[in-house]
Protein backbone atom coordinates (compact mmCIF):
# COMPACT_ATOMS: atom_id res chain seq x y z
CA UNK A 1 0.00 0.00 0.00
CA UNK A 2 3.16 2.23 0.52
CA UNK A 3 4.04 1.67 -2.84
CA UNK A 4 0.84 2.67 -4.39
CA UNK A 5 0.55 5.83 -2.22
CA UNK A 6 3.97 7.21 -3.19
CA UNK A 7 3.23 6.78 -6.83
CA UNK A 8 0.06 8.62 -6.37
CA UNK A 9 1.87 11.25 -4.69
CA UNK A 10 4.83 11.44 -7.75
CA UNK A 11 1.77 11.54 -10.11
CA UNK A 12 -0.14 13.95 -8.48
CA UNK A 13 2.81 16.16 -8.07
CA UNK A 14 3.69 15.97 -11.96
CA UNK A 15 -0.07 16.94 -12.96
CA UNK A 16 0.58 20.06 -10.37
CA UNK A 17 3.96 20.62 -12.28
CA UNK A 18 2.10 20.49 -15.17
CA UNK A 19 -0.85 22.52 -14.42
CA UNK A 20 1.02 25.20 -12.87
CA UNK A 21 3.40 25.11 -16.01
CA UNK A 22 0.36 25.36 -18.41
CA UNK A 23 -1.08 28.02 -16.42
CA UNK A 24 2.09 30.12 -16.38
CA UNK A 25 2.26 29.74 -19.93
CA UNK A 26 -0.80 31.03 -20.55
CA UNK A 27 -0.20 34.12 -18.08
CA UNK A 28 2.68 35.25 -20.13
CA UNK A 29 1.37 34.94 -23.13
CA UNK A 30 -1.27 36.94 -22.52
CA UNK A 31 0.68 39.28 -20.71
CA UNK A 32 2.61 39.33 -24.10
CA UNK A 33 -0.52 39.78 -25.54
CA UNK A 34 -1.93 42.63 -23.26
CA UNK A 35 1.33 44.35 -23.69
CA UNK A 36 1.28 43.91 -27.89
CA UNK A 37 -2.09 45.49 -27.85
CA UNK A 38 -1.16 48.06 -25.48
CA UNK A 39 1.70 49.18 -28.13
CA UNK A 40 -0.20 48.68 -31.10
CA UNK A 41 -2.94 51.13 -29.70
CA UNK A 42 -0.38 53.61 -28.57
CA UNK A 43 1.15 53.43 -32.30
CA UNK A 44 -2.10 54.03 -34.21
CA UNK A 45 -2.43 57.06 -31.51
CA UNK A 46 0.59 58.74 -32.78
CA UNK A 47 -0.36 57.91 -36.14
CA UNK A 48 -3.43 59.55 -35.96
CA UNK A 49 -2.51 62.41 -34.36
CA UNK A 50 0.25 63.09 -37.11
CA UNK A 51 -2.52 62.35 -39.99
CA UNK A 52 -4.63 64.83 -38.02
CA UNK A 53 -2.17 67.46 -37.51
CA UNK A 54 -1.15 67.70 -41.35
CA UNK A 55 -5.19 67.20 -42.15
CA UNK A 56 -4.92 70.80 -40.59
CA UNK A 57 -1.76 71.98 -42.14
CA UNK A 58 -3.05 71.13 -45.56
CA UNK A 59 -6.61 73.17 -44.24
CA UNK A 60 -4.52 76.40 -43.38
CA UNK A 61 -2.39 76.03 -46.63
CA UNK A 62 -5.61 76.25 -48.47
CA UNK A 63 -7.69 78.84 -46.76
CA UNK A 64 -4.15 80.70 -47.59
CA UNK A 65 -4.34 80.21 -51.13
CA UNK A 66 -7.80 81.29 -51.02
CA UNK A 67 -7.46 84.29 -50.05
CA UNK A 68 -9.21 83.29 -46.29
CA UNK A 69 -6.07 83.30 -44.08
CA UNK A 70 -2.95 85.95 -44.67
CA UNK A 71 0.57 85.03 -45.24
CA UNK A 72 1.27 86.74 -41.38
CA UNK A 73 -1.65 83.81 -40.22
CA UNK A 74 -0.23 81.05 -42.09
CA UNK A 75 3.03 81.83 -40.65
CA UNK A 76 2.06 81.95 -36.95
CA UNK A 77 -0.11 78.61 -37.52
CA UNK A 78 3.31 77.22 -39.09
CA UNK A 79 5.10 77.31 -36.07
CA UNK A 80 2.95 75.98 -34.04
CA UNK A 81 2.48 73.08 -36.44
CA UNK A 82 6.23 72.47 -36.48
CA UNK A 83 6.26 72.41 -32.35
CA UNK A 84 2.82 70.13 -32.48
CA UNK A 85 4.80 67.64 -35.33
CA UNK A 86 8.36 67.86 -33.49
CA UNK A 87 6.58 66.53 -30.13
CA UNK A 88 4.81 63.84 -31.90
CA UNK A 89 8.40 62.95 -33.13
CA UNK A 90 9.15 62.47 -29.78
CA UNK A 91 6.42 60.27 -28.91
CA UNK A 92 7.91 57.32 -30.98
CA UNK A 93 10.90 57.88 -28.48
CA UNK A 94 8.20 57.16 -25.78
CA UNK A 95 7.09 53.83 -27.14
CA UNK A 96 8.09 50.22 -25.50
CA UNK A 97 7.48 48.17 -28.59
CA UNK A 98 8.24 44.48 -28.87
CA UNK A 99 11.37 43.83 -30.26
CA UNK A 100 10.26 42.56 -33.61
CA UNK A 101 8.07 45.70 -34.22
CA UNK A 102 11.26 48.23 -33.33
CA UNK A 103 12.46 48.77 -37.03
CA UNK A 104 9.04 49.59 -38.34
CA UNK A 105 8.40 51.92 -35.12
CA UNK A 106 11.90 53.73 -36.25
CA UNK A 107 10.44 53.90 -39.93
CA UNK A 108 7.33 55.45 -38.66
CA UNK A 109 9.42 58.15 -36.82
CA UNK A 110 11.48 58.82 -39.84
CA UNK A 111 8.71 58.79 -42.14
CA UNK A 112 7.26 61.80 -39.53
CA UNK A 113 10.17 63.28 -39.29
CA UNK A 114 10.68 63.86 -43.38
CA UNK A 115 6.87 65.07 -43.37
CA UNK A 116 7.91 68.06 -40.76
CA UNK A 117 11.49 68.46 -43.00
CA UNK A 118 8.86 69.18 -46.16
CA UNK A 119 6.52 71.38 -44.24
CA UNK A 120 9.71 73.13 -43.07
CA UNK A 121 10.73 73.74 -46.87
CA UNK A 122 7.56 74.20 -47.38
CA UNK A 123 6.87 77.44 -45.39
CA UNK A 124 10.82 78.56 -46.35
CA UNK A 125 9.30 78.59 -49.91
CA UNK A 126 6.25 80.76 -48.81
CA UNK A 127 8.45 83.21 -46.87
CA UNK A 128 11.23 83.41 -49.70
CA UNK A 129 9.33 82.12 -53.03
CA UNK A 130 12.74 80.89 -54.14
CA UNK A 131 11.82 77.50 -55.68
CA UNK A 132 14.79 75.28 -54.38
CA UNK A 133 12.26 75.03 -50.98
CA UNK A 134 9.30 73.94 -53.37
CA UNK A 135 11.37 71.61 -54.97
CA UNK A 136 12.97 70.29 -51.84
CA UNK A 137 10.06 69.71 -49.85
CA UNK A 138 8.40 67.64 -52.35
CA UNK A 139 11.13 65.56 -52.55
CA UNK A 140 10.94 65.27 -48.83
CA UNK A 141 7.13 64.66 -48.94
CA UNK A 142 8.20 61.91 -51.22
CA UNK A 143 10.67 60.67 -49.10
CA UNK A 144 7.64 60.65 -46.12
CA UNK A 145 5.63 58.63 -48.15
CA UNK A 146 8.05 55.60 -49.10
CA UNK A 147 9.22 55.64 -44.91
CA UNK A 148 5.21 55.46 -43.74
CA UNK A 149 5.00 52.32 -46.77
CA UNK A 150 7.70 50.77 -45.79
CA UNK A 151 7.02 51.31 -42.05
CA UNK A 152 3.01 49.85 -42.91
CA UNK A 153 5.00 46.58 -44.65
CA UNK A 154 7.50 45.93 -41.64
CA UNK A 155 4.40 45.97 -39.36
CA UNK A 156 2.38 43.92 -41.09
CA UNK A 157 4.78 41.22 -41.87
CA UNK A 158 5.66 41.20 -38.25
CA UNK A 159 1.99 41.25 -37.54
CA UNK A 160 1.22 38.56 -39.53
CA UNK A 161 4.18 36.40 -38.65
CA UNK A 162 6.14 36.78 -41.45
CA UNK A 163 9.06 37.92 -39.60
Amino acid sequence: MKKAKKQNIIIASIAIIIVGAIVAYNYSYDQTRQKGFKFGNELQQIQEEVKQAQIQFDSKITQWKEGDLSLEELLDYSEIHLDNMQNKILKYDKLNPPAQFAPSVELFKLSTQAQLDSDKEFIEWIKTNDESHSIRSDSLLQESFEYEMLALGEFNSVKAGLK
